[in-house]
């Protein structure tokens, strides 16, 4: 989700740094959104820990991103 939410902002987000962190917010508050809807399904919870899960895996895949992208 966060090479695609990268590909979609690159086109209005020049500047690396605020386009990373644009795509990790949005991953992340995302990822807050699905935490709070899985407290509404019967046998499902909410985890802070999987939200954390969601930021962090964002986090990484953009920072692959900017090693081996070269545009």
């Amino acid at each position: 989700m966060a090479i695609l939410t990268w590909r979609f902002f690159k086109d209005f987000i020049s500047n690396p740094l605020v386009l990373s962190l644009v795509s990790i917010s949005y991953c992340s508050l995302y990822g807050v959104s699905d935490e709070w809807h899985q407290s509404f399904v019967v046998g499902r919870q909410a985890d802070i820990y999987d939200w954390l899960a969601d930021t962090l895996g964002a986090s990484i895949a953009l920072l692959f991103i900017h090693l081996f992208n070269k545009n």
